[in-house]
């Protein structure tokens, strides 16, 4: 009996002093803490952010701000259904991008917004280029349209292939990858001569926008699945049975897929922590239909940890109706874009929730 009460008692001992410098080595990170489990070997507590803003671009004529730490929502009127925007390196400044074509620039600290200018005709995705400027795609026409913020204007423009989204860079800077959303596949472009070099086959069904990890060694592509083949396909979109959308995943030395993280709903952009612990897509009627919103994937685990709502908190508080005739009456977000040097909402952003 003392045998068995003396093994009982070094096993509690051992539970007690190895569990907790377990979970104490799960990790913090610089914008992000995991709390400790009770359930050993499972992180059920998921992820605390200890700061970060997302801005996300909407259908409905603004931008979409949800504040990670505390899960509050809140808007900047812009006054055009867009997809795409992009966050300026010093988190200062937004640049929004119209599925009409047209470009605005939001200064975050002020408020104030410069007059809409034409680019192209219809915009998916953007990101900031090695150079400075700012690339926007463009799914009427393939082209890649090349903003530049110091004077405000369209620089160049360029072909890559049908119908493009999403737009990511190298980590060095010298390939540019865009996918082409109905196509399901990777356009690499030579950033130098803006000519396409390569073509990362079989991705997905219906893809949108894309981001390379920290560590530049993946790309972690949006995949919606609305369509196939041109035909319904994914949740919301199908009659019955609407297969749910995720993340794939890409080796970006070797351009074969590695990984598919199923999300629900229909994703459409991803953007990572700084260290690339935690992945944070963009996706559309989650869960199934219901909302839009943030889902949040351990890049380790490959599991969802966390889900935000971006849009059903929002307009339910407002009681504000989408039409029917536009996105079915749902609200729909796009691209996204985290300041994780930010703790709480810019001053002339309109909080929802105060």
């Amino acid at each position: 009996m003392k045998k068995v009460l003396m093994v009982l008692g070094l096993s509690m001992l051992i539970m007690v002093l190895v569990i907790p410098s377990v979970y104490a080595a799960i990790g913090k990170g610089e914008c992000y803490e995991v709390p400790q489990s009770p359930a050993a070997g499972v992180e059920r507590a998921g992820v605390k952010f200890t700061k970060g803003v997302a801005y996300i671009q909407t259908h409905g004529g603004h931008v979409a701000l949800v504040d990670l730490v505390t899960g509050k929502v809140a808007r900047i009127p812009h006054g055009k259904d867009s997809d795409a925007l992009t966050l300026s390196k010093d988190g200062k400044t937004l640049y929004v991008f119209s599925l009409d074509g047209y470009a605005k620039e939001i200064d975050l600290e002020t408020g104030k917004q410069t007059d809409w200018i034409k680019l192209g005709k219809k915009h998916c995705g953007s990101n900031i280029a090695p150079d400075g400027t700012v690339w926007v795609s463009d799914m009427a026409d393939g082209h890649v349209y090349v903003y530049d913020p110091k004077t405000h204007k369209l620089l160049d423009s360029f072909p890559v292939s049908k119908s493009i989204c999403g737009i990511t860079f190298s980590k060095d800077g010298k390939k540019a990858y865009i996918s082409d959303m109905p196509g399901g596949f990777i356009s690499i472009v030579d950033v130098k001569t803006k000519k396409v070099i390569g073509k990362i086959e079989g991705v997905g069904n219906f893809i949108h926008r894309a981001r390379l990890n920290p560590q530049g060694t993946e790309i972690w592509q949006s995949e919606g699945n609305e369509l196939k083949g041109g035909k319904p396909y994914g949740v919301g979109y199908a009659e019955a049975g609407g297969a749910p959308g995720g993340v794939v995943v890409v080796d970006a030395k070797t351009g074969k897929v590695k990984d598919f993280i199923i999300t629900g709903g229909n994703p459409h952009d991803v953007d990572f922590t700084p260290d690339g612990r935690f992945a944070l897509a963009a996706v559309r009627q989650v869960p199934e239909q219901d909302d839009s919103g943030i889902v949040v994937i351990d890049t380790k685990t490959k599991r969802v940890v966390k889900v935000y709502s971006a849009c059903k908190k929002c307009h339910g508080a407002l009681g504000v109706v989408i039409p029917e005739e536009k996105d079915g009456g749902r609200p729909f977000l796009c691209g996204i874009d985290i300041d994780w040097n930010r703790k709480g909402f810019p001053k002339k952003a309109i909080d929802l929730e105060q």
